[in-house]
């Protein structure tokens, strides 16, 4: 095996631990992750939440846009060709 110290493993904690770590309560986080505001992966029952990243987003209070245009939901073409 190659030795690569340089790999960023991010730092997952549950939802729960991550309310903790915060300070917030438990449904906040669960919203969140829910509503794809914030980094989050399921692992089995459980979803495990990105804390960098949601410390960023306590920070800079960012949420990803949620409007839906008339053509969300239908298949479009994506021209790949540059």
């Amino acid at each position: 095996m190659s030795e690569n110290n340089n790999i960023a493993v991010p730092r997952m904690r549950t939802i729960k631990q991550t309310a903790e770590i915060f300070g917030l309560p438990v449904h906040f986080v669960r919203e969140k992750v829910s509503a794809g505001e914030v980094v989050a992966v399921r692992a089995g029952r459980r979803f495990l939440v990105n804390i960098d990243r949601f410390a960023e987003y306590l920070n800079t209070c960012t949420v990803q846009s949620t409007q839906q245009t008339a053509d969300s939901g239908k298949i479009q073409r994506i021209d790949i060709r540059q």
